[in-house]
């Protein structure tokens, strides 16, 4: 099996990042456009995308962390959704100056508010947004990320609403899932038709504490098997690529000398 993975790039330490990517054939996932202070600022904007560009490297595979703090599309507020519909589009168009594969939102959701108008609204101004999101940018992926949702059940919805986007898809946080009122193999399974990207790391299947692969109580070889069973069984319909999502690059490689132990 196959698996692509990419690595956080620390913009202080960007000739460093670019070679723990390239000595483990390893992506870039940008992460630090969804921060206020960076995407606020234009001028903080173009001075990163021009430095990620001085690399010189294939960005064709990257991914990019879209805004997600305090973004609802789905308020009722209109200067709320409209001012976060605004910053996913500067998301988009920076991705496209980067040149990179997808960019990753989040749901947004209130976790484990299930009112049925609540649940209606955010289904259908998702839908219609993100279709129309996907068609202004055709040639960049829209991967949806479970945050600190309790079940799938929302974004399994939504995803079969958008099953005719394209370019439109999953990205399953497994370490959130490990968190949820659900097992997070239950996620895997459920969403795996959907599912076109994906972020792990450990933690104490208590709280989101990012931690290096193997230091926490999240079984990965459950992982391993799982993913492998839906591969080979056509329900996952193409293998996502994996960001090991950590805090430092001594970290990630810590973490990808068990993940590749664990796939290999």
């Amino acid at each position: 099996m196959k698996i692509e993975v990419s690595v956080i790039p620390e913009y202080n330490r960007l000739d460093e990042s670019a070679a723990m990517a390239e000595k483990y054939n390893a992506h870039f996932e940008y992460n630090d456009f969804f921060l206020p202070a960076v995407y606020m600022n234009q001028e903080e904007i173009d001075k990163r995308v021009d430095k990620y560009l001085s690399c010189g490297r294939d960005t064709s595979m990257d991914t990019m962390h879209g805004v997600f703090l305090d973004m609802v599309i789905h308020s009722t507020d209109p200067s709320i959704a409209e001012y976060s519909k605004q910053r996913i589009h500067q998301s988009m168009e920076i991705a496209k100056r980067l040149g990179v594969k997808g960019v990753i939102f989040h749901t947004g959701l209130i976790a484990g508010f299930k009112e049925q108008k609540y649940v209606s609204n955010w289904i259908r101004v998702n839908a219609e947004f993100f279709s129309k999101l996907c068609a202004e940018y055709p040639d960049i992926c829209v991967y949806m990320e479970n945050m600190f949702d309790f079940d799938y059940e929302l974004i399994l919805k939504l995803s079969k609403e958008l099953e005719d986007v394209t370019n439109f898809g999953i990205c399953l946080d497994y370490a959130h899932a490990a968190i949820s009122h659900v097992a997070p193999v239950e996620w895997l399974r459920k969403c795996a038709p959907y599912i076109k990207h994906m972020h792990i790391n450990d933690n104490d299947l208590i709280n989101d504490l990012h931690m290096t692969l193997g230091k926490g109580k999240i079984d990965w070889q459950e992982f391993r098997r799982e993913l492998e069973l839906l591969l080979e069984g056509g329900i996952m319909k193409e293998t996502p690529g994996i960001l090991i999502e950590l805090k430092s690059l001594e970290s990630f490689e810590e973490s990808i000398e068990l993940f590749n132990h664990v796939f290999n």
